[in-house]
């Protein structure tokens, strides 16, 4: 049968379709050049998937997920349910879908986990319908949720303190600069003591500055995140057991120092690389499968999916021999290969790449490529086997989402943050097998296993998509070498 699920809203829309098995994807802020681009009219995205040929006639179903909040506050061009529902008619006379936001990031772990139901699912965002800024499920029962304006979301809250310190850009992206900036403070011990009876639920009490004595902006900003952290965990363990499988989506699971703190606690915890709202789309079709009750759609190459441009060559043994000598030798290198990847972290497809040995590495990126903070630190890719010779994990962590304890930050100071950890990719032999090929020749070189990995952007701007936007990257920063398929560019 053939489902299309629909992300659309403004901000990250993102589109899936399946003619049965596999699976197309597009998030739009790709084909547009514009982070976080989301669709100003429902029916903008029919140019943007005409290349995938869907006759609309033929459809089996249609899901959306909308949020709800956005349309009766008219963003869309007035558009409501009804008339939604009458504007599709002239497309494709199916049946049509609503799905509530925090379920569509529930089913958007079909990729990952085994069966139709995970013990417990969590989800945690900015703000999904009916005000929800979380939701817990059992055996898709809703256990537990939080709801505005009582409950608040740490998402919306580092945000306005982000924009109060003087931070700029999207909403969704200064929560993100906040998180790199607590590390810099120090942990007012007396200040945990006070809240220690708080929950998840108290956000607004834990945060609020009038009952914080120290004057200094970056011990409150470490110390409420030290509360918070913990309360994350005494939250899932309110729900959860150490070996109950569990899944975690939403905007805030992209918060690797929290991620770290519940995946000690919970072995099975699964995160998605998709887990923001850029998973949404793949929960609309998971809900139509379920609901049409099909078999699970193929998971080949996941999550290398995203509909962009792939180069028609892949990197031969000699072109991974030169890239990995010019990594040795501290060169800075573009890496796009295949499909880009589906989520906001560059996993080895669409990467800026530096040896992790280079002392000013950091500063260099930040100042002369990514064009960003000063104070915003790097991850790293490395062999998965190798993983607990140089950080304090003993689980994978294939999408970059967890921080961990780097065992000699002196030795690679530019993937070590202010507080010694490092966001980390472990990466397998047959998880991507020309990237792993890339860092396996370069610790033969080097002895060094792993390689800095960031996103091949600038700040403010999504990951490249296009030759164009890489050779554009290329041209405007610092960037000594773009590895395009098997092609070669250097300055």
């Amino acid at each position: 049968m053939k489902f299309l699920g629909l992300r659309l809203c403004d901000h990250d829309s993102n589109i899936s379709y399946s003619d049965g098995k596999k699976v197309k994807y597009l998030k739009s802020e790709r084909k547009y050049g514009i982070k976080h681009h989301g669709y100003k009219n429902f029916f903008n995205f029919l140019k943007d998937i005409k290349h995938w040929n869907i006759n609309y006639r033929k459809l089996n179903a249609i899901c959306i997920c909308a949020d709800s909040w956005n349309i009766k506050e008219k963003i869309f061009n007035n558009i409501n349910y009804q008339l939604l529902k009458e504007n599709f008619l002239n497309i494709s006379n199916c049946p049509l879908y609503f799905i509530e936001h925090h379920y569509a990031h529930k089913l958007s772990l079909w990729p990952l986990i085994k069966t139709n139901e995970s013990a417990i699912d969590y989800v945690f965002d900015g703000i999904g319908d009916f005000n929800r800024t979380s939701t817990v499920f059992k055996k898709n029962s809703l256990v537990d949720c939080m709801t505005l304006p009582e409950e608040e979301s740490i998402g919306r809250i580092l945000a306005f303190i982000g924009k109060q310190i003087g931070l700029t850009g999207h909403d969704l992206d200064i929560s993100g600069k906040v998180m790199a900036l607590m590390s810099y403070g120090n942990i007012d011990k007396s200040f945990v003591e006070k809240n220690k009876h708080y929950t998840l639920k108290n956000l607004k009490k834990i945060y609020d500055k009038t009952n914080w004595k120290n004057k200094n902006e970056l011990d409150w900003l470490t110390t409420t995140h030290h509360i918070v952290e913990n309360k994350f965990l005494e939250y899932f363990l309110k729900f959860s057991n150490y070996n109950d499988t569990i899944t975690y989506s939403g905007g805030i699971a992209q918060n690797c120092v929290i991620n770290s703190k519940i995946k000690n606690n919970f072995k099975n915890l699964i995160i998605p690389p998709h887990c923001n709202d850029d998973g949404l789309s793949l929960g609309c079709i998971e809900l139509l499968r379920l609901i049409f009750n099909q078999e699970k759609f193929d998971t080949n190459k996941f999550p290398y999916w995203q509909d962009d441009e792939d180069p028609t060559s892949i990197p031969n043994n000699q072109t991974i021999e030169k890239i990995s000598e010019f990594l040795a030798n501290g060169k800075i290198v573009g890496w796009y290969q295949g499909k880009g990847e589906i989520g906001p972290r560059a996993l080895g497809n669409r990467s800026i790449l530096l040896n992790p040995l280079i002392k000013n590495g950091k500063q260099i990126l930040n100042e002369k490529v990514k064009k960003r903070e000063h104070f915003r630190p790097y991850g790293a890719s490395i062999i998965e086997s190798h993983t607990s010779n140089f950080f304090d994990c003993n689980f994978s962590s294939e999408y970059m989402l967890y921080a961990v304890k780097i065992k000699n930050k002196d030795l690679f100071p530019c993937i070590s943050h202010i507080d010694n950890t490092c966001r980390i990719q472990t990466v397998s032999n047959n998880q991507n097998q020309i990237y792993y090929n890339l860092l396996n020749n370069f610790f033969e070189k080097t002895g060094v296993p792993m390689l800095l990995n960031t996103s091949l952007n600038i700040n403010g701007k999504p990951i490249a998509s296009t030759k164009k936007d890489a050779m554009e990257l290329f041209k405007n920063s610092d960037m000594d070498i773009l590895c395009f398929g098997n092609e070669i560019y250097k300055k």
